[in-house]
């Protein structure tokens, strides 16, 4: 964590930064201070992911970012023209209705009748853009996507940058899933002069003008159902089987998606469809309801569907029903099919085959969110195989974690999926598991700026330990929470945290834990009292730690102390206790301790006009950062190093360190990032002045 003002910062540490502090008492982690995919084929909602680089541009190279249309599409000609005629430069327009009535597919017909080719459409000369909030409901990525869906280099894809680039714009933006947006509005401020297209369960995110779907009629229903069901022999149907048809229809409300995954069962299984009513009629549906199908609806579709397909794909969509509704990749699947690959790839096929699971490039989906819930409530996996996939969730994080930055990227994908984990083996008592779970994704989760994720998942940490009566690890869960609140400049939340560790640790004699949370409520205190107090604080823990033989600790309290002495302007004693800590850092191989006190060396030279043997040890210090891929200090050091060229008068330099710790703050919610936009503007303004 660091402390900055206009002249620069030095960094202190508190427990939790990795590589300084106490040991997880599960005894298996030590912590120390898209791409164009599929459709879902027919009227139901869709579900898309994307990265702007994949999607073809003009000719000019204006992004023209089309949603895959829909396999089948019938029914909806009269909304389709309200819709066209509704989407005009300037105006939103809203697509409203219960999940599976076929927004998206409707958003993808009316965006491919606008733009049928290779140019953009006349009504919106600077292009289409494409974004769904499905999965990913931080608007930062709906910034960074519009913002590079016009130039792929850009840095900054800030609120700021986007609103300044969609000023002179007249796209057409398609926010699709705006129900899990976290902030629509931020978004909609970008529109200008740019038409929207908004796909959402919820009215309420309808900021002009709203279309609403209604179920299908009769004769669009049955058309859906005759197109899945590909069955020859019904496309023409005789006077009875339309009869049957209809009936079918009918019970499923002319809702769409249910139509689709009736019509695949009856295509897959070769059942007719006399047999496929009279398995309705002896358990009806009830009509849809107030703006949402009955969950029991979807479960009978579902529940018909499932039986027919193999146990191995049974438990695979168990699986998927225990994750987050997000893409998954094969490997987990043979986790909990005793390794074996093929039976995994089987098993996946059988529910693509069935419209259950959908394809994207290498990871497979559940298809509607409703399914997803069908598998969660209805298809629960046993407690072996709930442990079994912890085990290869915990194996996997801890692997990618210690590849650091490059394993980073493995993690990402799969993020959600190890919190839902938790939420699972929470829930099955699994209390063991949602430890190991917690210290095999935390380090990830800190210095890659996930904190409100981080939080999430040590709130069940700290759940299971007190469950499992385990006081040590209800300590270190204790610590790290209050570590975590400490990073984002929330102190009074932190020192609730740090008491109870505290109280915790006394108790039962954990001394390094003890340590550890001293050092952390000790930070505080520096910020809020005066040296004198402070001072007494921090050799007060020095003491105790060098009675424990705490190393580690020692070490984090000589450089806080050393911190305390640069605040003060006694600038010889700061680096004595620096020089300290530094020996005892690279002698124990702590590369943040390392890190966080090369660049507090830096920060006394720095005061003491020497920039240029500040710059040395700052640059040390930021290619550690990288190595870890911590992006809080990252974006900490860059701005010290910011600063430092200023000091020299290369304004240049200065703006483009700054610049990069702002996009870098902005990314996790850094405390700073508000200092350090406005030291980013006077830069930018002494540079043309």
């Amino acid at each position: 964590m660091n402390q900055f003002d206009s002249k620069g910062g030095g960094q202190s540490i508190a427990q939790g930064d990795h590589s300084i502090g106490q040991q997880n008492n599960s005894g298996c982690v030590e912590q120390t201070s898209a791409g164009n995919g599929c459709i879902i084929a027919g009227t139901g909602d869709v579900r898309i992911e994307h990265l702007h680089q994949h999607y073809p541009r003009t000719a000019q190279g204006i992004p023209l970012q089309r949603p895959p249309k829909a396999e089948h599409f019938t029914g909806r000609d009269t909304e389709l023209k309200e819709l066209l005629d509704a989407l005009q430069p300037g105006r939103a327009v809203t697509l409203c209705g219960p999940g599976g009535m076929g927004k998206t597919a409707l958003a993808a017909q009316a965006v491919w009748t606008l733009a049928p080719g290779k140019e953009a459409p006349a009504l919106f000369p600077d292009g289409i853009i494409f974004h769904s909030f499905y999965g990913q409901e931080d608007v930062s990525l709906a910034f960074a996507h519009i913002v590079r869906s016009y130039d792929e280099e850009q840095q900054d894809t800030s609120f700021a940058a986007a609103f300044r680039l969609m000023a002179s714009k007249q796209a057409l933006l398609i926010l699709d899933g705006a129900e899990e947006a976290g902030d629509l509005p931020a978004v909609l401020r970008l529109r200008g002069a740019c038409g929207v297209l908004i796909t959402s369960r919820k009215k309420e995110d309808a900021p002009d003008e709203l279309l609403e779907l209604k179920p299908l009629d009769e004769q669009p229903a049955k058309d859906v159902f005759l197109l899945y069901s590909r069955d020859t022999a019904c496309r023409v149907p005789t006077a009875a089987d339309t009869t049957t048809v209809q009936a079918i229809c009918k019970l499923l409300g002319g809702w769409p998606v249910a139509l689709r995954i009736a019509g695949r069962y009856c295509s897959t299984t070769g059942e007719s469809a006399a047999a496929y009513l009279r398995f309705l009629r002896q358990q009806p549906f009830k009509r849809l309801g107030k703006g949402e199908h009955g969950q029991e609806n979807a479960a009978l579709l579902l529940r018909r569907s499932v039986a027919q397909v193999s146990d191995d794909a049974r438990l695979a969509l168990g699986l998927a029903g225990c994750l987050a509704f997000a893409p998954l990749a094969r490997e987990p699947v043979a986790a909990i099919l005793d390794g074996d690959e093929l039976r995994s790839a089987d098993a996946l096929g059988e529910l693509v085959n069935y419209g259950l699971l959908e394809r994207k490039a290498e990871r497979w989906q559940t298809s509607h969110a409703l399914i997803h819930t069908y598998a969660r409530e209805e298809l629960a996996l046993s407690t072996e195989s709930l442990e079994r996939l912890a085990e290869w969730y915990m194996v996997f994080c801890y692997t990618a974690s210690e590849e650091g930055v490059k394993g980073y990227v493995r993690l990402d994908a799969e993020r959600a999926h190890c919190l839902r984990l938790m939420e699972s083996c929470l829930a099955s008592k699994l209390w063991q598991e949602v430890k190991l779970l917690v210290g095999a994704i935390s380090d990830y989760l800190d210095r890659q700026g996930w904190w409100t994720e981080r939080l999430a998942a040590l709130e069940m940490g700290l759940d299971a330990a007190k469950q499992a009566g385990d006081h040590k690890d209800e300590g270190w869960h204790l610590n790290s929470l209050g570590y975590t609140y400490w990073k984002r400049g929330e102190y009074e939340k932190a020192l609730e945290w740090f008491d109870q560790s505290l109280s915790i640790n006394y108790k039962i004699g954990n001394r390094k834990g003890v340590s550890a949370t001293l050092t952390g409520i000790d930070e505080i205190y520096r910020r809020q009292s005066t040296c004198g107090q402070a001072l007494q604080r921090y050799v007060k823990s020095l003491s105790i730690q060098r009675k424990f033989g705490d190393r580690e600790g020692e070490g984090v309290t000589l450089n806080n102390i050393g911190l305390l002495y640069w605040e003060q302007g006694d600038y010889d004693q700061a680096l004595s206790c620096y020089d300290q800590c530094l020996t005892i850092a690279q002698e124990l191989g702590c590369k943040i301790l390392e890190g966080t006190t090369l660049n507090n060396i830096a920060v006394i030279y720095r005061a003491q006009s020497s920039p240029a043997k500040a710059l040395k040890y700052h640059e040390q210090d930021l290619a550690i950062c990288q190595q870890l891929g911590d992006r809080a200090r990252e974006a900490e050091s860059r701005w010290n190093i910011g600063l430092t060229y200023e000091d020299i008068g290369d304004f240049a330099a200065a703006e483009e360190h700054i610049s990069l710790a702002v996009q870098l703050a902005e990314k996790i919610d850094h405390p700073s990032v508000e200092t350090w936009r406005k030291t980013l503007t006077r830069l930018r303004a002494a540079r043309r002045g």
